[in-house]
């Protein structure tokens, strides 16, 4: 072999582990077109729509199917309401639900459309079975009564405005226990929420002793994913998700997935 047959063959060598390793760095620079952005959504167990031991349940169902839409994996930590909006808070979650929208919490946080609409009635129990009415206009109105309710949810402000007797607890299912022994008179959840919880903790013959009185503390009203104003693209971000929430109700997703975990609400 010439001379410079030997300078030529080394300049293609060269070259070509050059062109390989630039290949390779180019590999490592360049996101992968299906990788997808991780962020952490905060609840507690909720049931039917999200329980923290099993394998599936409503609400990550939902957002699985969302995040299909927005290219993003939704994670879900369970943990006590108050722990979830403080990871909200610290940017340590992009969200917590479902949550009702108020004006203080307006203030705070940004609100996503309705994940869904219920009612949330007072749910009252009478030992005999008589189901006697219970009538009010005001929240005052109920001051005879005694209360049940959890902290920081929602209407503890109305209450202490209206000056009501309430008793607080830590769950719903804490507070039907009490309502069953008479310890308080009303209760007031999400519909769907309190019969699933009254048909698991007592046997048949009970469960037809509760019941709902006729005016609900909040009719037709939204239930939201609730997240910080001061999350990174948070804007954005809320954008496609309203986006791709109406997409999974108009596309027979959403009403598919309700079928599938029992559901019955308004979306």
């Amino acid at each position: 072999m010439t001379f410079f047959r030997k300078i030529g063959l080394a300049a293609a060598l060269l070259l070509l582990v050059q062109t390989n390793v630039q290949t390779h760095a180019n590999a490592h620079e360049l996101p992968s077109a299906h990788a997808t952005e991780t962020l952490v959504i905060v609840t507690n167990d909720y049931p039917p729509y999200a329980h923290a031991d099993a394998d599936g349940s409503f609400l990550p169902d939902l957002f699985d199917a969302i995040g299909h839409e927005m290219n993003v994996t939704f994670e879900f930590h369970f943990k006590p309401w108050k722990r979830g909006e403080q990871d909200v808070e610290n940017l340590e979650a992009w969200g917590t639900l479902p949550y009702r929208r108020t004006e203080e919490r307006a203030r705070k946080f940004n609100f996503s459309d309705a994940l869904y609409i219920e009612d949330s009635p007072f749910f009252a129990y009478n030992a005999k079975g008589r189901k006697p009415a219970i009538h009010y206009e005001e929240l005052s109105d109920l001051k005879p009564y005694r209360l049940g309710g959890i902290q920081g949810y929602y209407y503890q402000p109305w209450f202490e405005e209206a000056g009501l007797s309430v008793e607080y607890a830590l769950t719903e299912e804490q507070n039907f226990k009490m309502l069953h022994i008479g310890r308080i008179d009303l209760f007031s959840t999400a519909r769907s929420v309190g019969w699933y919880t009254i048909r698991n903790l007592f046997p048949p013959k009970e469960v037809e002793k509760f019941y709902t009185i006729e005016k609900p503390l909040l009719e037709g009203s939204g239930l939201f994913l609730m997240t910080s104003k001061d999350y990174p693209n948070g804007d954005e971000l809320l954008e496609r998700f309203n986006a791709a929430l109406a997409t999974v109700k108009q596309n027979g997703t959403f009403e598919s997935l309700m079928n599938r975990h029992e559901l019955t609400v308004n979306y």
